[in-house]
């Protein structure tokens, strides 16, 4: 599986805007957790996002998802899918201005038909700022 994902952040005008980028540069199809590429807001800690320095995980406050098992989404061969969420309101972010890293670690599914055999799909870390009032 040739999958490369990436995040990034925009977090001006008092909101936390993340865009999840997937590429399959492989010849096969994958399949990503529909919360990653389609859902306008994922339920459940998809995100890890902790202040920087230090680490200290931020809660999660949304909602918890509520459905059984993975719904997943089809990347065909070569192309590339880009999805922009707003976790402004589930994530306990502290009053002031902060640095946060945020990260994705979660599976990607090389075979639709063997859910069991998954693949770490992992992003880098980002770091961004964000003032709550």
């Amino acid at each position: 599986m040739n999958l490369h994902a990436s995040l990034s952040v925009d977090a001006r005008h008092d909101k936390v805007w993340i865009t999840f980028k997937a590429e399959n540069r492989g010849e096969r199809r994958v399949w990503l957790p529909r919360a990653l590429t389609d859902d306008p807001r994922p339920a459940g800690r998809v995100f890890d996002v902790r202040v920087h320095p230090g680490g200290a995980p931020i809660a999660y406050v949304g909602a918890n998802a509520a459905r059984g098992g993975t719904d997943w989404f089809e990347l065909p061969p070569h192309s590339a899918h880009t999805h922009t969420v707003d976790i402004t309101a589930d994530y306990a972010f502290r009053p002031g201005d902060h640095t946060y890293e945020l990260r994705y670690e979660g599976l990607a599914l090389a075979d639709i038909h063997h859910p069991e055999a998954t693949t770490p799909l992992v992003t880098e870390p980002v770091l961004f700022r964000h003032i709550t009032p």
